[in-house]
């Protein structure tokens, strides 16, 4: 509807330079919303669209910086870390050149996320306790919570899984209080990962169930994927191959029916071969 409206806006009454703006923030936010979605090739499609707005507007900053903020966020999904971390440097010049405290601690918790999933957890873990002592959670609750809720998965991942569900203890209450259905169902996920990881292999197959079902339910296909896999290895722990081949087949829908990025299809060619063995 944005990308409908700024289209169809008076230039002799709002001027080349504004609509264009409102165009490209239009198009920009599409391409995030299909991003969210897992339908990455839309997103792409979409944020070269608002590029194209962005160069006609003369380039706003602080648009460019949400345009390539965003991107960042597409090439985290494509798996093509090394280049969303880029990518948010650029953002980082632009609100440090602002001195905005505020977004400049949202975009070192977006770098920390890139890394994270490029293996570099421990640099992560570093940067989203940066980015958290930069954010007023006052403003923004809910990425207040996202950046808590990952610092909880570093935890985990860097080897300290008691410490990252005490951590998660705490901060259920604000889960509870700000966070919106979408969060409640990635602290399942978490919580899945965690019991997981300390040998409660019952608990952990339960939230991380809970987990997939919401997913599956609202159409976000990568993140189902990613929480059958870590389902997968629940079964594989407990060494029930049934389960396992059930899941193998299950997977295969979610998995091909949007831009996966490379290493899952790998995963997940290794998880139908392990079943079938």
């Amino acid at each position: 509807l944005a990308v409908e409206i700024a289209g169809r806006l008076d230039e002799e009454r709002y001027g080349q330079g504004l609509i264009e703006d409102a165009q490209a923030t239009a198009w920009a936010c599409l391409g995030n919303a299909y991003r969210v979605a897992s339908d990455l090739r839309r997103a792409e499609e979409a944020l070269d669209e608002a590029e194209v707005h962005l160069e006609r507007s003369g380039g706003e900053a602080y648009a460019e910086a949400q345009i390539v903020s965003f991107r960042a966020s597409l090439r985290s999904a494509q798996g093509r870390y090394p280049e969303a971390a880029g990518l948010l440097n650029r953002a980082l010049a632009i609100y440090r050149q602002a001195k905005d405290r505020h977004f400049e601690g949202k975009t070192l918790i977006k770098k920390a996320a890139a890394l994270a999933y490029d293996g570099k957890v421990r640099r992560a873990a570093r940067l989203a306790q940066k980015g958290l002592s930069l954010i007023d959670p006052a403003e923004d609750p809910r990425l207040f919570i996202t950046a808590r809720h990952n610092l909880i998965g570093y935890l985990n991942e860097i080897g300290s899984p008691d410490e990252a569900l005490e951590t998660l203890r705490r901060t259920r209450r604000l889960y509870q209080d700000f966070g919106e259905p979408s969060h409640l169902a990635r602290l399942s996920w978490l919580e899945g990962r965690i019991t997981r990881d300390l040998g409660r292999l019952d608990e952990a197959e339960s939230a991380l169930k809970e987990a997939r079902d919401f997913f599956v339910q609202h159409g976000i296909g990568l993140d189902a994927a990613r929480v059958l896999l870590d389902l997968a290895t629940v079964y594989d722990q407990r060494g029930d191959t049934a389960e396992l081949k059930r899941l193998g087949a299950e997977m295969v829908p979610i998995f091909t029916s949007r831009d996966v990025h490379p290493e899952a299809l790998a995963a997940l060619a290794l998880l139908q071969k392990a079943a079938a063995a």
